[in-house]
């Protein structure tokens, strides 16, 4: 057995999930700058070529309905939309059912670069999955799904605990037991 090997296996359990988990990040990070790299090629930034695939899907859709997509917040979103315009990739136009509400769609330009950002997709894809098996794709996908899963619970027990703690101290600074400065967190900058 390497030296490598026997280290890895003297790990805990905890230093194992912390290792995993920074490794996951690490090829998240390095997936993107892969893609973002082939994307500079076209012409595009990062993020946009999701909005563009969204629209692509669908196109005519509004701002907050791409950022809901995306899982981003609107302001986010107006930003890539104001860029992908200015390179005329894609036009805004009000909605003929609702004078207030904005549509996004893609203009020719943007849809000749469809076909482009998909290639560069599949090269990120082909470098990262390079040596893998179908097998160990299929497990690695099953083991991400379980871990996002987990930690969707988790996220959504602590909006809930969090929702519960700021409505009891809404309730309390009703009845007077807390002033509006009681519900300021400090600062741990």
């Amino acid at each position: 057995m390497s030296s490598k090997k026997k280290q890895k296996s003297r790990m805990t359990k905890r230093e194992n999930q912390a290792e995993a988990l920074a490794l996951i990040n690490q090829v998240a990070r390095n997936a993107r700058t892969a893609l973002s790299r082939h994307l500079l090629d076209l012409g595009l930034y990062a993020g946009q070529d999701s909005v563009m695939l969204i629209l692509d899907d669908s196109d005519g859709q509004t701002p907050g309905a791409i950022a809901a997509r995306l899982g981003v917040k609107a302001p986010t979103i107006t930003k890539t939309i104001g860029r992908l315009a200015a390179q005329g990739f894609v036009r805004r136009e009000t909605s003929p059912d609702d004078g207030r509400m904005l549509l996004v769609f893609l203009t020719d330009a943007g849809r000749d670069k469809i076909k482009a950002v998909r290639k560069a997709q599949r090269r990120t894809e082909k470098a990262a999955f390079a040596g893998l098996k179908k097998r160990d794709i299929s497990d690695l996908l099953d083991l991400l799904s379980t871990m996002d899963a987990n930690i969707a619970t988790t996220l959504r027990a602590t909006a809930a605990s969090i929702d519960d703690e700021t409505g009891r101290d809404r309730a309390m600074e009703e009845e007077g037991d807390l002033s509006p400065e009681d519900l300021i967190v400090p600062s741990t900058d």
